[in-house]
């Protein structure tokens, strides 16, 4: 048994006579009330949602959330669309739904100027350490040059920015170590998934690359990391750090186009086109792929889109870890993006690639309607530890007026997010067909680019390039005859002749 501490009567005075609350009855008072109650009792409501609901830490495998608070209290400024305010919001759904009794809980340090430097050119990071709002010099090159003013100023400095970026870098970076010292099978970051910063300039947003560094991480003990991206905008910063590698594929959900003016969407690269650097002795070429979708995809069409496109990738190159930005930008009713998704076809997402029983780390990224984007990780999380939760927000939960009203979802979960505004679709099934079929093309360019790290035939560098360099031969050719009309017999006579002694002997002649 329970009791109801501090229960008030109607006229405002406490009960004499103590009440008290079945173990089948949960709390069902508002916010305020719970506000008034002992810690202990705050407690014990949370618990009481958490077994009523059956939240305990799965079988079989572990789920760390990492997760330092202090990177709630920046503000990239009042009228600025990045909103850290909606990790407070996050936080505070996975805590009113009991989530926190599934998962292992850490409270990361900030990364050290010498951790980001891993990446991040020491140069940068000086300027990034020593800028303030009161110091800062918008004639000054190198101010322009790291991606600060401009016209659309998308990266403010702020007061606190290197403690900004250090705590959610630290935190990614902590989720990595969770999963190359086995703690973790799943390690949660929703501070994190900055995807656009480069190695020496802030981007979009983004001023330190944490999916980067972390990569960096699990590469000291996987031979081949998969990254996903799913945010509505180009995992451009991710991609272009790992270029040269293939021992890093990056995989990239994202729109792509012109609006009215001519002007390209934000950060107008990742057509399919784009796989990667063209020199066939880059071991980076055939290691990225693009799916550029136009605005409106609904959440069927991403769906199999996703599973369709992801489930070859990881076929293909067989990941031995896999990184997933889940950017909620792509949600419907976004402030910035042009996608019709709801959050569990967002969530479908995390659980396909959950389901490959990879080492996962799940990362946030964009996502600029708060109120949605805590809404999507905290089903996201609840996904990672196999949870279902119920619709009606828990009235225990603060800042409970932000999910209230029609148009802020109606104070349930899982709100239809078409509620404000639907975007026009204008991504036809034939399109998305041949989206795939492309996609599926540029997969097999992979084939020319064998890696040192998966070769147990010991090759040398010299044959490893050799089979690299006949193979892209090999492709082109049957690239030029797939679109020719004269295929017939003397194509099929250059692949045999090309193909005596076997692709797997190129290597040894």
């Amino acid at each position: 048994m329970m009791r109801a501490n501090g229960a008030l009567s109607t006229n405002g005075h406490s009960n004499i006579v103590e009440e008290w609350m079945s173990p089948a009855d949960l709390f069902e008072e508002d916010f305020q009330t719970f506000k008034g109650l002992s810690s202990a009792d705050k407690q014990d409501v949370i618990q009481k949602e958490a077994e009523e609901y059956g939240m305990e830490k799965p079988q079989g495998y572990n789920v760390s959330f990492h997760y330092n608070p202090h990177v709630e209290y920046h503000h990239f400024g009042s009228s600025h669309p990045m909103k850290p305010w909606r990790l407070t919001l996050t936080k505070q759904l996975v805590l009113a739904y009991g989530l926190e009794y599934t998962m292992d809980l850490y409270e990361p340090r900030p990364a050290s100027f010498d951790e980001l430097a891993i990446f991040h050119d020491r140069e940068y990071l000086t300027f990034l350490s020593n800028v303030t709002p009161l110091n800062m010099d918008p004639d000054d090159q190198s101010y322009l040059s790291f991606g600060f003013g401009g016209e659309s100023n998308d990266c403010p400095v702020f007061d606190g920015l290197w403690n900004y970026v250090s705590l959610y870098s630290g935190a990614s970076m902590h989720a990595a170590h969770n999963l190359i010292n086995h703690q973790s099978n799943i390690a949660i970051n929703w501070s994190g998934g900055l995807h656009h910063a480069k190695k020496n300039q802030a981007s979009g947003f983004c001023y330190v690359n944490d999916i980067v560094l972390a990569i960096q991480h699990l590469l000291t003990v996987n031979q081949r990391v998969l990254y996903i991206d799913i945010d509505v905008h180009h995992g451009d910063g991710v991609e272009q750090a790992f270029e040269s590698t293939d021992r890093v594929f990056t995989l990239s959900y994202h729109k792509y186009g012109y609006d009215k003016n001519g002007y390209p969407f934000f950060p107008g690269t990742g057509n399919i086109t784009e796989m990667g650097p063209t020199d066939p002795s880059n071991r980076g070429k055939g290691h990225s792929l693009n799916i550029p979708l136009e605005d409106g995809i609904d959440d069927e069409q991403y769906k199999w889109l996703f599973k369709t496109i992801t489930g070859a990738v990881v076929d293909k190159y067989q990941p031995n870890s896999i990184v997933l930005q889940c950017g909620a930008d792509s949600l419907g009713g976004d402030r910035l993006g042009k996608f019709n998704l709801n959050i569990k076809a967002h969530g479908f997402c995390v659980e396909t690639v959950k389901n490959y029983e990879k080492p996962l780390l799940l990362i946030g990224g964009g996502g600029y309607t708060p109120r949605n984007v805590a809404r999507t990780w905290c089903h996201e999380t609840a996904v990672c530890v196999g949870a279902e939760l119920h619709n009606n927000l828990p009235t225990h939960l603060p800042y409970i007026q932000a999910f209230q009203g029609e148009e802020n979802g109606g104070g349930i979960l899982y709100p239809d997010l078409h509620n404000t505004k639907r975007h026009d679709n204008v991504n036809s099934q034939a399109k998305l067909q041949k989206l795939v079929t492309h996609a599926l093309e540029n997969l097999r360019y992979m084939e020319g680019a064998p890696s040192v790290v998966v070769n147990t035939r010991g090759l040398t560098e010299e044959q490893i390039m050799r089979v690299r360099e006949q193979v892209e031969h090999e492709l082109e050719d049957e690239r030029q005859d797939s679109s020719s009309d004269l295929l017939s017999v003397e194509s099929s006579r250059r692949r045999k002749e090309r193909n005596t002694g076997a692709r797997g002997e190129y290597g040894s002649r």
